[in-house]
């Protein structure tokens, strides 16, 4: 027998509980979702930031060695003219 209308309202009802209820959890982990990706942005943001420090730093030491380096090359040759 078809199903009688305060039964189909009844389930309708039910239903739109249901789904209150996902669009609810859905919410939720939406909120999750957007705090995670400020999270990640701010890490990038960070390791950009602690990658340019070390290439500061690798060029810093690469000026100063390659600074001794022509001193003590500039030492061997004159060491070598006169030796």
């Amino acid at each position: 027998m078809a199903e009688t209308v305060n039964a189909c309202v009844t389930r309708l009802e039910n239903l739109m509980g249901v789904l209150a209820e996902k669009e609810a959890r859905l919410d939720e982990v939406l909120v999750v979702l957007a705090e995670a990706q400020v999270k990640t942005e701010e890490r990038f943001r960070d390791t950009k930031e602690l990658f340019r420090e070390t290439d500061l730093q690798f060029r810093e030491v690469f000026v100063r060695l390659t600074e001794a380096l022509v001193r003590h090359t500039k030492k061997r040759v004159r060491f070598a003219q006169f030796g």
